[in-house]
């Protein structure tokens, strides 16, 4: 049976918008499922990208980027970036397949994870979201 407080906090988390949420699991998540937590706030390693890229993401995005904030974005989104092709957005999603992400990822998505993290619903961890399984760099 499932409390009032849970029924609460699900019902909390399915009407959070993409930043509420972004805040919520950083404060939250780690302690409960430090796997997810590592694949959605681990800092985007800019070492990895060209300079232009690095630039692109610090003007558009902010400084610090996770892979959260990228996951979230579709292609369209990068493209409109200025200086920002199709050479970038595949090293863009080369960078996120090191880590088993893809661009276009849905918010629902890691909401359900998020509620499965917090167990909030009793399954099994196996992200929805992420394309291979394994150890999180």
């Amino acid at each position: 049976m499932i409390s009032n407080d849970q029924k609460l906090t699900i019902s909390l988390i399915e009407n959070m918008d993409e930043l509420k949420l972004k805040i919520f699991l950083f404060h939250n998540l780690e302690s409960v499922d430090p796997h997810l937590y590592k694949l959605l706030f681990t800092m985007v390693d800019k070492s990895k990208l060209p300079a232009r890229i690095r630039n692109c993401f610090i003007n558009d995005i902010g400084f610090e980027v996770f892979h959260y904030d990228l996951i979230l974005r579709n292609d369209k989104y990068f493209l409109y970036i200025p200086n920002f092709g199709k050479k970038s957005l595949k090293l863009v999603k080369e960078y996120l397949n090191e880590y088993g992400l893809k661009l276009n990822t849905d918010l629902k998505d890691i909401k359900y994870e998020a509620l499965k993290s917090l167990s909030l619903i009793n399954l099994k961890h196996d992200y929805l979201f992420v394309e291979k399984r394994g150890f999180v760099k």
